[in-house]
């Protein structure tokens, strides 16, 4: 009996003797298994189109979802797509993977295609609020710059875009809208059209009165440069650090 009772204190003295090597080992599956599953949900590809009913962004209590937003993402990815082919016209990409104030052409981009959709929507609530509404003149202006818009699209974007006419029509009026409403808030409070502008000083304080979330987790994945644009992704930016990943595929060009 004692034999036994021996065996077994020398069996726990080795496992207590082990058991932080044990714990850390542990651990360090658990670490693997976590970048292994962040590193996979890194590299998958973000398809637009797969996330039109997702909330990309909350202002006040109000959902804004991926289709609401896609006409700024269109429209954002056309004037940079414009400078891209600039800068070098035969690799367009190489410009949205370059720098401008510490950060990437694609992030900075894709941040400001955000900032204006938030504005607009704060901006086209007031105007609804006061009564603005567009008169027969602006509709018929409206329709001008909607085949202007259309017929400046590249063909890629033609080809691509992640909605119908009908939504990204839709939020040309409600922009509108917020133009007209903007020129008034101007006048009114005696200040500058820009002033009320998504980066605009009076815009910027009006906009601390107001709730903004945005869906950082979905939102940070969308590959701007390559929504409705068609633009190569064989380019590893800060060294390696972001990897760019063809739309609608899991493959590294």
């Amino acid at each position: 009996m004692n034999g036994i009772r021996s065996r077994l204190r020398k069996a726990l003295a080795k496992v207590k003797k082990a058991l932080p090597w044990i714990i850390a080992a542990a651990a360090l599956v658990v670490l693997l298994g976590m970048g292994v599953k962040n590193g996979v949900e890194m590299r998958s590809a973000f398809v637009y189109k797969d996330h039109l009913k997702d909330t990309a962004v909350t202002v006040d209590g109000e959902d804004l979802t991926f289709k609401d937003l896609a006409f700024y993402v269109v429209y954002e990815e056309y004037q940079v797509q414009k400078s891209a082919y600039v800068y070098d016209h035969e690799k367009p990409a190489n410009y949205w993977n370059s720098h401008v104030n510490g950060h990437f052409i694609s992030v900075e981009a894709r941040n400001i295609a955000m900032d204006m959709a938030v504005h607009d929507h704060i901006l086209l609530r007031m105007a609804q609020s006061d009564g603005v509404v567009l008169s027969s003149e602006e509709k018929a202006e409206l329709e001008s710059r909607r085949t202007d818009f259309f017929e400046d699209l590249y063909d890629d974007q033609m080809e691509r875009l992640p909605v119908s006419y009908s939504v990204l029509n839709g939020t040309m009026e409600d922009i509108a809208v917020v133009e007209k409403y903007r020129k008034q808030l101007a006048v009114s409070h005696n200040d500058t059209y820009a002033s009320y502008g998504y980066d605009g000083k009076a815009y910027l304080e009006l906009q601390k009165k107001h709730e903004v979330k945005v869906n950082k987790k979905l939102w940070s994945k969308v590959p701007m440069g390559r929504v409705t644009l068609n633009n190569e992704a064989d380019f590893q930016a800060a060294n390696g650090k972001q990897n760019y990943f063809r739309e609608g595929t899991d493959q590294k060009k």
